[in-house]
């Protein structure tokens, strides 16, 4: 019986250490990123003040990275009716590079765009938006807000990086 609560004692401070290096390696990687981008670039800002992600890797991040896709920026339209909000992807954009002003980060490659539709990656990026926009603060209806709005989301290929969502 001593034997049993020893191993489940080993079990459970080798989770937390292996929890405190994952946190560790993800901030180191957050940093290194956040140091090849433009000073002005959003990310690289957000980084710099201490924003990260939450250190969970997604099967669809692999996925991302696969077709060479940085960021997937989503504009999704919310509307409320009947004490419901009802979430649309209106349309995405996949990019290079994280945050870049430079038209030369969007994929505009249409046999590139074709595989990432038909492997699947762009329902599930849009389906990924849609759970994390029922669970946002724009899905809570407050007194004197609009009924009709849209916002911007960000999907990155890496789980270190902070997410964004903007209201437009």
């Amino acid at each position: 019986m001593k034997s049993v609560f020893l191993i489940l004692c080993f079990v459970v401070v080798a989770v937390g250490q292996q929890s405190e290096e994952t946190k560790r390696v993800c901030n180191e990687r957050a940093v290194n990123i956040a140091e090849t981008l433009e000073r002005v670039n959003p990310l690289r800002i957000a980084i710099q003040q201490g924003q990260r992600g939450d250190c969970i890797r997604q099967i669809w991040m692999d996925k991302m990275q696969k077709f060479g896709v940085k960021q997937a920026s989503f504009l999704v339209e919310y509307s409320w009716g009947n004490s419901r909000v009802k979430f649309k992807v209106k349309s995405v954009g996949y990019y290079r590079f994280y945050f870049s002003a430079s038209d030369a980060s969007e994929i505009k490659d249409k046999k590139l765009l074709r595989e990432i539709k038909l492997s699947g990656l762009g329902q599930e990026l849009n389906d990924v938006v849609i759970a994390q926009a029922k669970n946002s603060a724009f899905a809570t209806y407050k007194k004197g807000q609009v009924k009709r709005d849209e916002i911007g989301a960000n999907l990155l290929d890496d789980e270190a990086l902070p997410a964004f969502w903007l209201i437009f």
